[in-house]
């Protein structure tokens, strides 16, 4: 049985790691392996890149730490000239949506937890398991989920 931790078991896919810093926070600065990024607005492909910013999101811990990802986010420049975006961000993947604070995989314990215990025992038990999630995060991240399963019934 192999004890490596492998990079994919942490990041999602599409990142690379560029840095990471273990303390009580288990630090990952990555960024996407993409060259280049579609438009939301004409669907082009852009490689032209206008600027960047920092987006730092939680995941679940490891070996008893919790994870902080801090993604490099590029904004690229439309190279349509009939486009009406003319600066965009790239988007990460379905596992980083637009704008989480949490990746999906942290985002569907934390619903499970509401959904199962409710809000202040789903935040006590989130704290023993090291999920960075309040009761009133819990509540709204079950309620957040419901409204979009009653719009596809």
């Amino acid at each position: 049985m192999s004890r490596r931790l492998h990079a994919g078991a942490v990041i999602p896919r599409g990142l690379v790691i560029d840095h990471v810093e273990v303390g009580a926070v288990l630090t990952i600065t990555a960024r996407p392996v993409a060259a280049s990024a579609r438009c939301p607005g004409c669907d082009r492909t852009s490689s032209r890149i206008h600027s960047h910013y920092t987006r730092t999101l939680s995941d679940l811990p490891v070996a008893g730490r919790r994870v902080a990802l801090d993604i490099r986010v590029r904004r690229f420049r439309c190279i349509g000239s009939d486009c009406r975006t003319k600066i965009f961000a790239e988007r990460l993947g379905s596992d980083l949506a637009a704008h989480a604070r949490r990746t999906a995989r942290l985002d569907c314990i934390v619903h499970h937890l509401g959904v199962a215990l409710g809000g202040r025992p789903a935040a006590s038990f989130a704290r023993r398991l090291m999920v960075p999630a309040s009761r009133d995060t819990t509540l709204r991240t079950v309620r957040r989920r419901a409204v979009r399963w009653s719009i596809r019934a």
